[in-house]
């Protein structure tokens, strides 16, 4: 929350009014409904938004409008635009995310590939309820700070020309106090450089950072003694208010299934299927959904989707664990195997996880 009484730097100016105006589109509501939600008449909130004039009303106008979305999101009454199953493994993503976004902090998740957290993030970036995050997905030729910091202006409309120092003192100056969310998907392929001046960028600019990625990123960021890095990852380490091992529940004395049959019968009701699906069905979905190593949930789902084909050429209306089983022998290529999963993540509402 913004104190209205404060006067607003040019980047906040601009960052408020970057997201307002997004909300607007996304949402398809107008500003004379964002004018009567706030209390100020739409005259006052055009010429907010367009900044021609800048005074201390204008910036508390500004703040009262961050204030709203802010208190929007808390109430629930921001939808997200994108349809999205809440399964147990997004929840605990989610709480991470919900943690560093309130304490400016970082946060970690980490799990094997196929899980479901590729979906999640893409699910909550420009979601209020997180600070408006923004996902930087860290791709081969991006795990290097130059690079990185390059795509991350082109994302906020900047320059990315320059050195790295002018690259970065661009993106400083955007970011400083806007409590903007950073998400770093694949953060495992980072370089230790790269994580230096994420760290850097943070305490700059006082942004909550997410980072996620496969397990490996445990150890890069200094949790334990790597090679002559440890002393300085420390620090990093130091920053990370809470970190969670998505799949670390699936072990131990008393391990649990990564999905729940909750989590199951979510996804089967996202799908729309017009056949029933029985009990033993949702088991061996869960299964299968859990094995890791063996395509995890977009499996799965396309496997659901080649099962009720096949139900529905033999006049079935239930797939059962059977029906199931027949479609794992078939032969597949790996080009039909993504474009058949891509297909069941359109109709289920869910990205296919890569």
């Amino acid at each position: 929350m913004l104190d209205e009484n404060d006067c607003l730097k040019p980047n906040q100016r601009a960052d408020i009014t970057e997201r307002v105006l997004r909300f607007i589109e996304e949402h398809g509501i107008t500003q004379a409904q964002v004018a009567r939600e706030v209390g100020f008449s739409s005259s006052t909130i055009s010429e907010v938004l367009r900044q021609r004039h800048v005074s201390k009303t204008g910036d508390r106008h500004l703040a009262a409008l961050h204030n709203w979305l802010e208190l929007a999101a808390r109430r629930g009454e921001i939808i997200r635009s994108k349809r999205f199953v809440e399964i147990t493994v997004a929840r605990e993503i989610m709480l991470v995310a919900q943690t560093a976004a309130e304490t400016c902090k970082i946060g970690v998740v980490y799990g094997p590939s196929h899980i479901g957290k590729t979906m999640t993030l893409e699910a909550i970036e420009g979601d209020q309820c997180f600070g408006d995050p923004v996902l930087i997905r860290v791709d081969e030729w991006l795990t290097r700070p130059l690079p990185l910091f390059r795509a991350m202006s082109e994302r906020f409309e900047l320059p990315s020309t320059g050195t790295f120092d002018t690259v970065g003192r661009r993106l400083v100056k955007r970011l400083a106090d806007t409590k903007r969310m950073l998400i770093f998907d694949e953060a495992d392929r980072l370089v230790y450089r790269s994580l230096e001046s994420i760290r850097d960028l943070h305490d700059n600019t006082g942004c909550p950072i997410l980072f996620a990625g496969k397990p490996a990123i445990y150890e890069r960021l200094g949790f334990r003694h790597v090679d002559d890095f440890a002393e300085r990852l420390d620090q990093m380490a130091s920053r990370i208010i809470m970190r969670r091992d998505l799949t670390e529940r699936t072990r131990g004395d008393n391990p649990q299934p990564l999905y729940t049959l909750q989590d199951i019968r979510k996804l089967i009701h996202q799908t729309g299927l017009k056949l029933d699906v029985s009990p033993d069905a949702e088991k061996w979905l869960q299964t299968r959904a859990g094995a890791l190593g063996e395509g995890g949930i977009g499996k799965a789902l396309a496997r659901l989707y080649l099962a009720a084909k096949m139900a529905y050429a033999k006049g079935d209306a239930t797939i059962t664990s059977e029906h199931l089983e027949d479609v794992v022998g078939l032969s597949i290529g790996e080009e039909d195997a993504a474009r058949m999963a891509e297909a069941v993540a359109q109709a289920s509402g869910m990205r296919r996880v890569v």
